[in-house]
């Protein structure tokens, strides 16, 4: 298992260094949500939400729904038991050449700043791939157009965990298996429970909502 770990390394090095340039080193940290951009982000898909909740159909209700749900439980049930109980070591913590980017529009950060948070130290899986994967994947399930626009987004805030310096390659692609199987899992064992449950407790629901 030695070379997987030096692949990592290699592949964390030749993102967070070879890549680097000061048009990364300013939207890497902007993908990743930090500095107060993560709250406009939320502000914008709790807005999206509520548009497609109150003047979407019963199709978009269900799906904004069911992403809140399972992003929710997720992040906060999975993703954290799995990096407590796994306890990997984030790259800045390890790796003395590692370059550190966690602020918008101030660059580099001493890796001791962002190691002085204890709960930044851990590293396996990450939190951003899971979530923003689960996300594209129940979006898929619904929409399959969503793909085309879901797919990227997921792919670009993944990268911008390596290149900040604060998770491996094999943290972000554990994060994106994770998530998008989880959030398959969650929407067709509901689907399941539902065709169950629903014919026999709601049959005039399950009438109209056969799916």
């Amino acid at each position: 298992m030695h070379w997987l770990q030096t692949l990592d390394t290699n592949l964390f090095l030749f993102v967070n260094q070879s890549l680097a340039n000061p048009f990364f080193d300013w939207l890497m940290p902007v993908m990743s949500g930090n500095n107060g951009v993560k709250g406009g982000f939320l502000l914008l898909a709790v807005a999206a939400g509520i548009a497609l909740f109150w003047f979407g159909n019963r199709r978009a209700r269900l799906c904004v729904l069911l992403m809140v749900l399972i992003v929710a439980t997720n992040d906060g049930l999975l993703c954290n038991t799995i990096k407590h109980a796994v306890a990997r070591p984030r790259p800045f913590v390890t790796l003395p050449e590692a370059r550190v980017f966690g602020i918008v529009g101030q660059g580099y950060v001493p890796p001791d700043e962002m190691a002085a948070n204890k709960g930044n130290r851990i590293s396996m899986p990450s939190s951003h791939a899971a979530n923003w994967f689960a996300a594209t994947m129940v979006a898929f399930l619904f929409y399959r157009r969503s793909l085309w626009f879901m797919l990227p987004a997921a792919l670009a805030v993944s990268l911008s965990r390596v290149y900040n310096g604060v998770h491996y390659p094999s943290d972000v692609l554990a994060g994106a298996i994770l998530g998008a199987g989880y959030a398959a899992a969650a929407v067709f064992g509901l689907e399941k429970a539902w065709n169950w449950i629903g014919k026999k407790m709601f049959p005039l629901w399950h009438e109209q909502m056969p799916s």
